[in-house]
């Protein structure tokens, strides 16, 4: 009711009927209101429930995940060997090793692969596949790992993995243009200098060595802080007109 109360009416007291009249709607609709109260509490206890949760599962992933990475650095041994034991875990042969690892990475990655602990399995087995010979299943589990986090630093070596696996396996002709269209684009997820770089590999495979050197030469003009500014002056030579490179 107050909302409506203009100045000259608030100054022939008509404030202290709008209080009183707040009152009595108090009085009529405690039941009301109580329920709203105990609505926000419901809420905070969802709220506080989720975060609990969240922490849970963090603690369960960062558990696991070392368990997995307790049995990649793992000792082979000849004899008594304990694969099993939760410390120091040993095993009969690599190849027992490698199998519980990725057994364990799997484990990660079912149960908490939306975490970004648990997303960090992906890596290993993505790796473990290329290195099977299973390139499709490696591309499945990088672009799954970038659908969550297409941004970071890890993410990064995730996206020049999947521009090596596209040389690779001879789609060079695309990977120029998605990176040439990658470069255009404001809201990239990768920094200039690593897509340059990246196109002037993809050049070289192309058998362009023009527009790759030319590539290498916009990583040295325009990114003289970046990391690959001296492997892209050896290549871009020296600059036009005879100058320093």
């Amino acid at each position: 009711m107050a909302d409506h109360l203009t100045r000259e009416q608030l100054k022939r007291n008509e404030l202290g009927e709008a209080l009183e009249a707040g009152i009595h709607y108090a009085e009529d609709h405690v039941r009301t209101i109580l329920t709203a109260i105990g609505a926000l509490a419901v809420v905070a206890l969802g709220i506080w429930a989720f975060f609990a949760w969240s922490s849970s599962r963090r603690a369960g992933a960062n558990e696991l995940l070392a368990q997995a990475l307790h049995v990649v650095d793992a000792e082979v041994v000849a004899t008594g060997a304990k694969p099993d034991d939760p410390a120091t875990p040993t095993f009969a042969s690599e190849a027992a090793r490698d199998a519980r690892a990725r057994e364990l990475f799997e484990e990660v990655d079912e149960r908490f692969g939306s975490t970004s602990v648990g997303r960090v399995a992906k890596l290993y087995l993505a790796k473990a596949a290329l290195d099977g010979g299973d390139a499709t299943r490696a591309r499945q589990l990088w672009e799954e790992y970038l659908e969550k986090d297409d941004r970071s630093t890890v993410a990064a070596s995730v996206w020049v993995n999947l521009f090596d696996l596209d040389r690779a396996e001879g789609k060079s002709e695309a990977l120029a243009e998605r990176l040439r269209a990658l470069l255009e684009d404001p809201t990239r997820p990768l920094p200039a200098d690593l897509l340059l770089y990246q196109l002037a590999l993809t050049y070289e495979q192309l058998g362009r060595p023009g527009d790759a050197t030319a590539t290498y030469r916009r990583i040295v003009d325009e990114h003289p802080q970046s990391p690959y500014f001296t492997a892209a002056q050896q290549e871009a030579g020296p600059a036009p007109g005879g100058g320093p490179a």
